[in-house]
């Protein structure tokens, strides 16, 4: 089986890891982001895919990905509240509070959860539904997906060695 999906890999390259990482920061279910991040440091090293690259798309990826799904829920907002189920209630106080002490914070609380495993998948959603600062949210996954996915990879392609 491993090599049946390291020849897929290799076959349509760069691309393939691209598409990967892209759907998964957009919620598709499947594999634990922390497992692919991984295989693909490990396959970079051998299969001689470009480490510096590898990074690029993922970081890339990570990246749209987040920002994707954000601009989704930001620009959803009044729909998504509309459609709501009348059973499920969101408190208007509560959310402006909560944003409030997001913005009090500088965005500390969303950097921290956006590199915890699991909770890290919900930021987006999170942040779009609140309306974060669209600038403050970009440097938030700029750096986040430089820590969390550069460093899978390098742990992967370090395992290698």
């Amino acid at each position: 089986m491993q090599a049946i999906l390291a020849n897929y890999f290799i076959t349509y390259g760069y691309l393939t890891i691209f598409c990967v990482i892209l759907l998964q920061e957009m919620g598709m279910p499947g594999l634990p982001n922390e497992l692919v991040l991984f295989y693909f440091g490990y396959l970079s090293r051998k299969a001689e895919f470009s480490y510096v690259l590898v990074i690029g798309l993922v970081v890339l990826a990570d990246i749209s990905g987040s920002f994707i799904l954000y601009c989704i829920f930001y620009y959803g907002r009044e729909w998504i509240l509309l459609i709501k189920p009348a059973w499920l209630p969101i408190p208007v106080k509560k959310i402006h509070s909560i944003k409030q002490k997001i913005a009090s914070q500088k965005g500390r609380s969303i950097f921290i959860a956006k590199l915890t495993p699991f909770v890290r998948s919900y930021i987006p959603v999170v942040a779009g539904l609140l309306h974060i600062e669209r600038a403050l949210y970009a440097r938030i996954i700029f750096f986040t997906a430089c820590i969390w996915s550069g460093g899978w990879i390098t742990a992967g392609w370090l395992l290698h060695l």
